[in-house]
């Protein structure tokens, strides 16, 4: 098989975000096409005079590195279901391909995530599926619980012309459910800078201990700020989170203090230069991270507390 290397375009690290950890994960199943299915309606985007590179293929964690080699375990990270892929071509010598790949990915929520996680700045905004964006020919699609790419070897307009209407036949073709994402709701939406929400499933901000997590960005006055919240299973495993943040503070920060502002209870330190602070509300766990203006963090994490819901 052709060696399959898609345009991945990775999140920056910005001054702030916003991260709703959830110490639990949440698994929502979600009625799915069966892998034959899928085949069937990847396979009819062939475009007129076309034809199909090889066959059109089904991958499973285990073995989709033979399609993404380098590039597996991330979508592994999100539980990954399986991926139906076909390459296009218009003959045997030519060089010229366009990729289609579907993602199942169990949930709407981990669509969500590997979808923002590759989400470009710079991509333009489309009305398709939840949410997408195009990149020079590239197609990226959230909808329901898949994450589609379609994505061209040449950006000429002709290609640009294809993509988009597979892209289009896809998102047709893919059943959406109701399922929410509980972060997308949650999170304030007052100053949200758009399009900046993310989601961690596993490993938020590098940390083993913070899970099902969102991320986004606020803007308060001059400055952009980063919250995170999460919602725990329980009361027990929410305070353990909040014990897993202050020992990574105390081995790797200085001057951890532990405030009470407004009666609210939350802990504050400087991780060279920037600050981190956290809280708990009920099964939440939430607060702000990298913040230069530790006053400024803990004014947004006073704002976040006041605003968010266990419910």
């Amino acid at each position: 098989m052709r060696e399959h290397v898609g345009r991945l375009v990775f999140g920056l690290v910005l001054p702030v975000v916003v991260v709703v950890a959830g110490c639990g994960v949440i698994r929502q199943g979600v009625p799915a096409a069966s892998p034959s299915e899928l085949a069937e309606t990847v396979g009819a985007l062939r475009p007129r005079g076309w034809r199909v590179h090889n066959d059109v293929t089904w991958y499973t964690a285990e073995n989709l590195y033979e399609l993404i080699d380098g590039r597996a375990e991330f979508y592994i990270s999100y539980d990954v279901v399986g991926v139906c892929f076909a390459s296009f071509t218009q003959s045997s010598e030519s060089d010229i391909f366009v990729d289609v790949s579907i993602y199942d990915m169990g949930t709407a929520t981990n669509a969500f995530g590997v979808f923002t996680a590759e989400r470009s700045p710079e991509g333009r905004q489309l009305r398709l599926g939840r949410e997408s964006y195009r990149a020079g020919a590239d197609y990226y699609v959230w909808k329901g619980r898949y994450y589609v790419q379609v994505i061209a070897t040449d950006d000429s307009e002709e290609h640009q012309q294809i993509t988009r209407d597979i892209a289009e036949q896809v998102t047709d073709a893919l059943g959406e459910s109701k399922e929410s994402v509980w972060g997308l709701k949650a999170l304030p939406r007052e100053n949200l800078v758009p399009g900046s929400v993310r989601y961690y499933l596993v490993d938020a901000m590098g940390l083993d201990f913070m899970k099902n997590t969102y991320m986004a960005r606020y803007q308060r006055a001059e400055t952009e700020v980063v919250v995170f919240l999460s919602r725990c299973d329980s009361v027990e495993s929410a305070e353990s989170a909040v014990a897993g943040f202050m020992e990574h503070m105390n081995f790797y920060g200085k001057g951890v203090k532990q405030l009470t502002v407004e009666g609210i209870e939350m802990a504050a330190c400087d991780m060279g230069g920037v600050h981190d602070i956290v809280f708990r509300k009920g099964r939440l766990v939430g607060g702000v991270t990298e913040v230069e203006d530790q006053e400024v963090g803990i004014e947004a994490a006073v704002e976040l507390w006041r605003q968010v819901e266990d419910e």
